[in-house]
């Protein structure tokens, strides 16, 4: 949870808050006025141009993750379900609960012990 209340870029979902009370957990997010990208697919409501800056959103959150931010996050679960768009249909990536924290220093001793994701929307090499 620390981590992902730390991360900021425009294309994440912001965490507004948590809370931990005995076994049961709360996450509270940004509210997202056009709800998924998978919901917005089916209802025709995204025309080329949304489209276009929706998946370069969805790239610069990416790039951000694995390579910018000092410790490399991959999210392991990019799925239509967990990209969600606010009011301007701009793109925020959501659900960070497969997501891994890699050492940049030490790639050689990762601590990826199995392949976890959907495998339709996985990288095909990590198979």
């Amino acid at each position: 949870m620390s981590l992902i209340g730390r991360l900021n870029h425009m294309n994440l979902i912001e965490m507004w808050g948590y809370c931990a009370e005995g076994k049961h957990r709360l996450l509270v997010y940004e509210y997202m006025e056009n709800g998924s990208l998978t919901k917005n697919f089916s209802s025709n409501t995204l025309d080329w141009s949304k489209r276009y800056n929706i998946a370069l959103g969805i790239a610069r959150v990416l790039a951000y993750r694995h390579e910018e931010c000092l410790e490399w996050i991959l999210h392991c679960d990019i799925k239509p379900w967990n990209i969600l768009l606010d009011a301007n249909y701009q793109p925020k990536v959501a659900d960070f609960v497969l997501s891994k924290l890699q050492n940049r220093n030490n790639v050689k001793n990762s601590s990826f012990s199995m392949i976890r994701g959907i495998r339709g929307y996985m990288d095909q090499s990590g198979f």
